[in-house]
């Protein structure tokens, strides 16, 4: 059993390890004072194109310079206005916010609704031979009323120029738009393909700019188209995720921004 004197030692050990405790500082950085939320830009998120002109303005009014990468945004650089109607649809952009007199720029994520493809290869001797759109820069979405009263290619011009485009839901036999051609090497022409969503656009008349180009097999495609593709992966891959970058960042991701229509469908037959 435990004297009284050792049972007080213990006692005084236990309370003055107890006040250390709490009297130690914090590390810098780790306190639990709740940290501001960053706003974004725009009070929303996703734009859809509407009948009547849309003109979208920041959640608030600030004095600077604003940026958007990639290219197809329709920008007020001194306002932060976006022409919605007036963008290449289907994509996502990044949005920068410069701030007068500040060295760091703020930044948001928005999409203009709309569908796209995928920038890639495909390789038909691989089984390849679909090119499925991208609703909304999200290849996990569904198109809204597909195969009912949302329709694609509706002036036809896909049609016309032998790319095969299923008119309920976009996607496209790469096999069929190939064989169309009767040529072993080349692109088909560059057209509009117009089209409605029974989305929060309510049908208003959408359209994307394709062109699919088609060899024989890897080789043959030209050093510039590979180059486009790389420049395109290299803005979605490099593409920050703080609310914040760095002026220098901002500036070397403007420097590598490559066209961002038509998409980059590539088709090769082994």
């Amino acid at each position: 059993m435990l004297n009284r004197t050792t049972f007080l030692l213990l006692i005084g050990t236990l309370c003055m390890l107890t006040a250390c405790k709490k009297d130690k500082p914090a590390k810098p950085g780790t306190d639990n004072k709740p940290v501001d939320q960053v706003k974004p830009l725009y009070a929303d998120s996703v734009f859809y194109v509407q009948n009547a002109d849309y003109t979208v303005m920041p959640a608030k009014t600030q004095t600077g310079t604003y940026t958007a990468i990639p290219d197809g945004l329709e920008l007020d650089t001194k306002t932060g206005a976006i022409d919605v109607n007036e963008s290449e649809t289907g994509l996502k952009y990044r949005v920068s916010f410069m701030p007068s007199g500040s060295s760091t720029a703020q930044t948001s994520n928005i999409i203009i609704s709309g569908i796209n493809y995928a920038d890639k290869i495909y390789n038909l001797a691989h089984g390849d031979s679909i090119a499925d759109p991208i609703y909304n820069a999200d290849a996990r979405l569904a198109i809204p009323d597909a195969n009912k009263s949302t329709v694609f290619d509706e002036k036809g011009g896909c049609k016309k120029a032998g790319i095969i485009i299923n008119k309920g839901n976009a996607v496209i036999n790469l096999a069929q738009s190939v064989r169309s051609q009767g040529i072993d090497t080349g692109a088909t022409e560059e057209v509009r393909m117009e089209y409605r969503i029974n989305d929060k656009s309510k049908l208003s008349i959408n359209e994307l700019r394709v062109k699919i180009y088609f060899y024989r097999n890897v080789s043959e495609i030209p050093e510039y188209l590979t180059e486009l593709l790389n420049e395109r992966k290299k803005i979605i891959l490099t593409a920050p995720t703080s609310p914040f970058m760095p002026a220098s960042l901002k500036m070397m991701a403007r420097g590598r921004v490559a066209g961002s229509r038509p998409p980059c469908v590539i088709v090769v037959s082994r």
